[in-house]
Parts: structure tokens; C-alpha cells; sequence
């Protein structure tokens, strides 16, 4: 198969032939459809994750089951299915208290790296975040595959395995959005605007996008936000507490990254109200929070890894609510990148240029 393969952090990616290994026990071959290249991705690619090369760069995909291996039991050869970067194993110490978005076969998956092919000299070739999407097929474990039975793209299917999950997760699992409530959305990247689409589905009243980007704010209005804020008007945090009558909104998501939008994030938060931070700038950022407000104010602050969600219930669901035309992924598909323009969905990505690129491992390159 032709993959995409990181060989050291920072250089541009190699795409070559690869011999891809037969999948072990509780594992599943899948031929990939389509990739969701999230700016996770980009940053894995320059260090600033956990990539260990020679790697396959990718942790969410659509595609079909070409194959399974042995005790795999919820999946079959032909299912269409959603390659998440989360897996759930169900079993672990996490799984089983009902908090799979923190199982511990995720970092089972990076360390040690798995090995999933073999380069023409017989060098190993990694999965970056165990997965590896950037190729024409992939080794993944089933506790990290779901099936779907949707007649949606793979193009648009494959959101799920990352943004689509984690900003509506975040919502409803995590944020719990109200029928009638106040919601500000902090950074309309990807991982926001599905956070503005879903608190739209949870029926709040109030959506407000804080934005520095004028066609990002716009985009948000149309998917869902009654106001947009632009940092640049003046201080966002008072520009929120105007729009929800001095308090602050109910709930808060943050899906911008800087340690200073965490902050915003939580002054802008109402009393008693619900903070959700979800972005990151890099792993050794730290964010600074005044006293009073973290301690006594009631505010709950709900850390955010993939939304809280449970991959093999909420996948589905929320592929049910896109092809019943709640949650609308076409808005958010800037571009769909060949295998052999992987770098310039990455650069894209990185640049913020487009808000959602999609690798095509079938399309020609330059269409």
C-alpha cells in the first residue's frame, strides 16, 4: 500500500510503497475512505505531540473492514466503519466507571509505538497515536473501530473520528447544554464550530463565538451562533457578560488553545456556571486563573478529552443526527487533499487556511 511516512520531526513526509503487516488479535484491516487531518496532526509532525518516526502520521478515518483477525467480535469484513483517536476497550479502570475517553489503551496505543508496516529495506514503520490514517489501508485495533450504518460520504464520515465527537461531546456530555441556555464558544477552529452546531441542537438560546477571524465568525453565524465577538472590538470577556445580562454565560467552550483564552474562558463563565477547556498550545503550557474566581465562585471547570464520549454510542448517534441534517459537515470540509499533497493538508491545517481538510487516498493528486 502507498502511505505517507514521517522520517524525522519537522521534514516533509515520504510517500511511498509499504508492506503492511497482517493484524494480530484484535485488530482489523481497514481501506481507508477518507482522513480527517485535524491540527493535532500538524503539530504530532513537528514534535510537539508524542511522534516517533519513521511514523504513519493520521488518528481519524472512514473507510471498510477488509479484514479481521482473530477475537475480533463486533466487526465484520465489508462494515463501513469510523476509525476514532480514542479507543475504548471497556475494560479498563476508566471504561468500566464510565469514563472511556480517558481508557488506557489510548497511550497503549503510542507507547511503546506500534508497528504496523515495513518499508522496501524491511525498516519498521510506526502508527502515529496507534492509528496511522495518512495511507490506502491500515492495521488499527478494534476497540478504537466503529461501525456505522450511514449512507453519508466518507469524506464526511470520517469527522467523526475527531471533531464532530469531540466539540458535540463536549457539549452534551460534558457541558450539558440546556434547552434555553446561554453558551459561549471560545475559538472557531474545527473542534468550535461543531461545538456552536451542537450547542444549537441542545436548543440554547444564546450562542456566542468569540473569534478573532472575520470569515471564522461568519461561518459560525451560519452554522448555528445567534452573536459573534471579535477580540478586537474590545475585551471579549466584557463583550460576553453584555450579551447575557452581566452574569456571564451558562456554559463556556474553550476550543482555542492559548493558556490566555483558558483564562477568558473562565471569567466569562457565569457564577455557578460551567467552563470547558478542550484546546492546547503545547504540552508544557500552563494557564494562570485568579483565586476568588477558581475557588469560590461555584464555577465547575469539566476537563475535555474527546468530549467525554463513548465512541461505539455516541459515533453513531451523531452520524444519525448528520444524515438527518442536525449537524451539517459540508460548511466545515474546506478541501479534499490527495495522499501525495499529505504536507499541504498539514501546512493548511497548521495556517489555519481552510477549516477542515480531508485526505482522499484515491483521488489523483492536483484535482
Amino acid at each position: 500500500m502507498r502511505a505517507a511516512i514521517l522520517e524525522a520531526i519537522g521534514e516533509p513526509l515520504a510517500i511511498e510503497e509499504v508492506e503492511l503487516r497482517e493484524p494480530g488479535p484484535r485488530e482489523v484491516v481497514v481501506a481507508i475512505g477518507a482522513v480527517d487531518v485535524c491540527i493535532t496532526d500538524a503539530l504530532s509532525t513537528r514534535g510537539q505531540v508524542a511522534a516517533m518516526p519513521p511514523t504513519i502520521p493520521g488518528h481519524a478515518a472512514a473507510g471498510v473492514v477488509e479484514e479481521v483477525g482473530a477475537h475480533v467480535e463486533r466487526l465484520r469484513v465489508g462494515d463501513r466503519v469510523v476509525v476514532a483517536g480514542t479507543p475504548e476497550c471497556g475494560d479498563c479502570f476508566w471504561c468500566v466507571r464510565d469514563q472511556p475517553d480517558q481508557c488506557v489503551e489510548m497511550l497503549g496505543g503510542i507507547f511503546p509505538p506500534r508497528v504496523v508496516a515495513r518499508r522496501a529495506d524491511g525498516a519498521e514503520v510506526h502508527a502515529d497515536g496507534g492509528v496511522g490514517a495518512f495511507a490506502e489501508r491500515m492495521v488499527v485495533r478494534d476497540i478504537g473501530v466503529v461501525a456505522v450504518d450511514s449512507e453519508l460520504s466518507d469524506e464526511h464520515l470520517s469527522l467523526l473520528g475527531c471533531g464532530v465527537t469531540a466539540g458535540v461531546g463536549a457539549v452534551v456530555n460534558l457541558a450539558e447544554v440546556q434547552p434555553g441556555s446561554s453558551v459561549a464558544v471560545v475559538g472557531t477552529g474545527a473542534l468550535g464550530l461543531w461545538m456552536v452546531q451542537g450547542a444549537r441542537v441542545a436548543g440554547a438560546a444564546t450562542i456566542i463565538a468569540v473569534e478573532p477571524r472575520a470569515v471564522r465568525r461568519q461561518l459560525a453565524r451560519a452554522v448555528g451562533a445567534t452573536h459573534a465577538v471579535d477580540p478586537a472590538d474590545g475585551d471579549p470577556v466584557e463583550q460576553v457578560k453584555e450579551l447575557t445580562g452581566g452574569r456571564g454565560a451558562d456554559s463556556v467552550l474553550e476550543a482555542a488553545g492559548p493558556p490566555e483564552a483558558m483564562a477568558q474562558a473562565l471569567a466569562m463563565t457565569r457564577p455557578a456556571g460551567t467552563m470547558v477547556p478542550s484546546g492546547w498550545e503545547t504540552l508544557s503550557s500552563t494557564v494562570t486563573l485568579p483565586a476568588v474566581d477558581f475557588a469560590i465562585s461555584g464555577k465547575r471547570i469539566h476537563s475535555c478529552q474527546y468530549g467525554g464520549a463513548h465512541i461505539r454510542r455516541d459515533i453513531p448517534r451523531f452520524a444519525a443526527m448528520m444524515a438527518a441534517g442536525l449537524l451539517d459537515a459540508a460548511p466545515l470540509v474546506g478541501r479534499r487533499f490527495a495522499l501525495d499533497e499529505a504536507d499541504e493538508a498539514l501546512a493548511a491545517a497548521l495556517q489555519r487556511e481552510i477549516v477542515t481538510g480531508v485526505i482522499v487516498p484515491s483521488l489523483p493528486a492536483s484535482v
